[in-house]
């Protein structure tokens, strides 16, 4: 069985007991476990990150960093990053092809959004020298 609950307000939270209620001793007399998930939606990468990202991290890795002897701009060095680091999705086409692009950074949850920075972080202090002290 799998049902999901997005919990919004009081009648949806008591449907959801009134479900686990009603599994939990069936579940339990089989010997089987009853599974629940809980999770919270993340929101999207915030604005102080956007400026952390733009005005500080990919700011310094346009100023230090030189690859055959010659320096990119911070939009250069996003798409870079973001094609190498960056969060990958299947998208599927109107034809029915299934084809991987990576995410926007804009589209990124706060989690994932950290997680892309500190990577693109430790890549270009890594392998080019770029220190973000």
């Amino acid at each position: 069985m799998y049902r999901e609950f997005t919990l919004t307000n009081n009648n949806v939270w008591n449907a959801l007991k009134e479900i686990i209620k009603a599994n939990a001793k069936s579940f339990a007399d089989k010997g089987s476990p009853l599974r629940i998930i809980v999770t919270s939606e993340e929101k999207k990468r915030n604005a102080e990150q956007n400026r952390m990202y733009w005005g500080g991290i990919l700011r310094q890795i346009s100023d230090q960093a030189w690859v055959s002897g010659q320096q990119y701009t911070t939009d250069t060095w996003h798409e870079y990053f973001a094609r190498k680091h960056g969060v990958c999705e299947d998208v599927t086409l109107p034809g029915g092809e299934v084809v991987v692009r990576r995410k926007s950074t804009t589209q990124m949850s706060v989690g994932e959004f950290s997680e892309y920075m500190t990577r693109v972080q430790a890549d270009a202090a890594s392998s080019m020298g770029v220190d973000f002290a």
